[in-house]
């Protein structure tokens, strides 16, 4: 089996908790979180995708 790309290696970083209880934080954390589930979503499709040949 190959190695896999290097892009399936690296390790989204998970952003920091809120500073603060303000909505204003707590929405913007909100949508870092967001965006970095997404990135490991999009990952682990990667994944099962270099796993499987590309087969789906």
């Amino acid at each position: 089996m190959p190695a896999p790309p290097a892009a399936l290696l690296m390790v989204p970083q998970r952003p920091e908790p809120p500073a603060d209880g303000s909505a204003r934080a707590l929405l913007e954390h909100a949508a870092e979180f967001g965006g970095y589930v997404a990135e490991i979503e999009h990952q682990n499709a990667a994944w099962r995708l270099w796993a499987t040949g590309g087969q789906k």
